[in-house]
């Protein structure tokens, strides 16, 4: 198990390949999903986290005992039950839970599924919302499908009028989803959001949406842009990928709310160098009270961020090690001679610990 302390507004992770840097992130999202009450082969989680001005600590871990029927699967149809609960507030015991019984407030509870965390179970009580709604607030930048996704709230034909913090809570949608809700409400955020991608790319005059015919006579939503000098507009089938990747980190920042938890994975990839200072600079002077926990391995990338903000993981054998910049001496004198510095660490080159 890995212990490490995310730092309140920015935690950069950073490492030779294969230290570990993308497992926390899926760490992460795994005990959000636990909430949400999916099950997993033997994992053991403790989380310890603020919520609403609380003190809360969660921890728990589902039974190991191998099934040959299901070990290579993915997911056991009837999910994995938990031998071991306990959730406290302010270091009061609010659940505490075993393989035959489970305790609320010091009451014994009814028999519920086994395979559920008491967090999915229990979410209605308010004791226990807030643990819920903390890992929900966890978003996850998902870059990997660029298109509009059509549904019910952006099908033109069904739309509706929404505000934007109606909008800010569609967590399910994708940034571009949400950017063209922004758009046809003609809410102010839309031209924020362009405005600050207009800056990176000083070549784009406008952005906005034309309308396409599917299937049915569905109309859908398709971006493009205009730029400079250029008679055509660019559909979003033509927009660079790294264009793409820069809009829709504008907008999951632009459009966070306070107390969101957002994690990028690989932050560099399909950026230009002339896209993360700006960008790093957004992530650290965000529009709302966020918690951003990031990977990188790129120069440009750790060299932007404070070295504060750094944490460093070795790995020996399945032991995960985090360390801080201060705890390898890094970074006493400038940020330049930090960089220089890490680099040239036996920690980040081999990812071994010493």
């Amino acid at each position: 198990m890995v212990n490490i302390h995310f730092n309140p507004m920015l935690t950069l992770l950073v490492g030779a390949s294969g230290v570990g840097k993308t497992k926390i992130l899926n760490g992460i999202n795994a005990i959000k999903q636990i909430a949400g009450g999916k099950s997993f082969f033997g994992l053991e989680w403790k989380a310890e986290f603020e919520q609403y001005g609380r003190q809360f600590n969660w921890e728990g871990s589902f039974d190991a005992v191998e099934d040959l029927n299901h070990v290579y699967s993915e997911e056991k149809s009837d999910g994995y039950s938990i031998i071991r609960e306990l959730i406290l507030e302010n270091g009061e015991v609010l659940v505490n839970r075993s393989s035959q019984s489970i305790f609320y407030k010091g009451n014994e509870l009814v028999k519920l599924d086994n395979t559920k965390s008491a967090v999915d179970l229990l979410k209605k009580e308010s004791s226990i919302e807030p643990v819920y709604m903390g890992f929900q607030k966890c978003y996850d930048m998902d870059i990997a499908d660029n298109r509009i996704q059509i549904s019910s709230i952006v099908d033109i034909s069904k739309r509706q009028k929404l505000d934007v913090w109606t909008i800010r809570a569609l967590k399910a949608f994708s940034p571009l989803e949400r950017l063209f809700l922004l758009y046809e409400n003609k809410l102010e955020e839309f031209e924020m959001i362009c405005q600050k991608f207009r800056d990176i790319f000083s070549t784009v005059e406008k952005l906005d949406f034309t309308l396409v015919k599917a299937g049915n006579d569905v109309l859908f939503p398709v971006l493009r842009i205009k730029e400079r000098n250029v008679a055509a507009w660019i559909e979003q089938t033509g927009i660079s990928s790294g264009m793409m990747r820069t809009l829709q980190l504008i907008i999951t920042l632009v459009l966070a709310n306070d107390g969101d938890v957002i994690m990028i994975d690989e932050f560099e990839n399909g950026l230009g160098v002339n896209c993360i200072n700006e960008l790093a600079d957004l992530i650290m002077e965000p529009e709302s009270d966020i918690q951003v926990v990031m990977t990188s391995h790129h120069p440009y990338i750790i060299n932007a961020i404070p070295v504060k903000d750094w944490k460093i993981l070795t790995r020996n054998g399945s032991d995960v090690h985090v360390q801080t910049a201060e705890e390898l001496h890094i970074g006493e004198h400038s940020k330049h001679e930090a960089f220089m510095q890490l680099m040239q660490t036996p920690e980040y080159r081999t990812g071994q610990n010493r």
